[in-house]
């Protein structure tokens, strides 16, 4: 069986409405059957040598593809081939059976449309936004939340956008302005003095304002294509 007209339409739209903190945007989509492709494209810049920020990025759309192959019904199961076996493929989202959204899904779903959020609020509400294994939303206070993951590879910084990206559309959801700060994990000395100061199990993969305003040139920019391959 294939995605619907209207299924179809949804992933792809939702993809592009995901933010990108590259120069482009770093991914594209395949749908084959009851499955979303998600590809890594493009190439590593100066300003972003380790390809950080891209896979924040590809991250931040698989959040999308996921809430909205929730959104319509089905219950993803989603697999990271590794590096080795698949270069170019950052993830597979699979339809594997019918499972009505939950409303927590619901409300994340629907803030992908809404305006960036303005609100004030404490980012330690924020935890339980993130699905996601082998990651954590941890807040440092009342208003920062930093994204850690058990480990360190390609699938990791990918999780580590979407967990993101669910605590911004957490937020966006109730009105509470949340603004990621992803350049930072380039900086080794940044990443190793947070994980001592806050004592982290884990590696940051971004840290994100709750509340309040971010430092000039951090936050994102929306995809300006959300067109898939098919």
């Amino acid at each position: 069986m294939r995605w619907n007209p209207a299924e179809a339409a949804g992933i792809v739209e939702a993809a592009g409405e995901a933010p990108v903190y590259s120069e482009d945007r770093p991914w594209s989509l395949e749908l084959h059957n009851r499955s979303v492709y998600l590809f890594a494209r493009g190439h590593t810049s100066e300003h972003d040598p380790l390809g950080f920020d891209r896979l924040l990025s590809c991250g931040a759309a698989l959040e999308h593809v996921v809430l909205a192959v929730r959104h319509a019904g089905w219950h993803p199961h989603v697999v990271f081939p590794t590096d080795q076996a698949s270069p170019g493929l950052l993830a597979v989202v699979r339809a594997d059976r019918r499972e009505p959204a939950d409303p927590q899904d619901l409300d994340l779903h629907r803030a992908i449309r809404l305006a960036e959020a303005t609100g004030t609020g404490d980012a330690r509400a924020l935890g339980w936004a993130s699905h996601w294994a082998g990651t954590e939303l941890r807040a440092l206070g009342e208003h920062e939340l930093v994204v850690i993951t058990t480990g360190d590879r390609r699938p990791d910084h990918v999780r580590g956008g979407a967990a993101v990206q669910a605590a911004v559309l957490a937020g966006r959801s109730t009105g509470v302005a949340v603004r990621p700060v992803v350049h930072l994990v380039h900086r080794r000395e940044w990443r190793a003095g947070l994980v001592e100061r806050h004592e982290l199990a884990g590696f940051p993969q971004a840290l994100a304002v709750v509340g309040a305003k971010g430092p000039a040139g951090t936050g994102p920019r929306t995809a300006s294509c959300g067109r898939a391959d098919s």
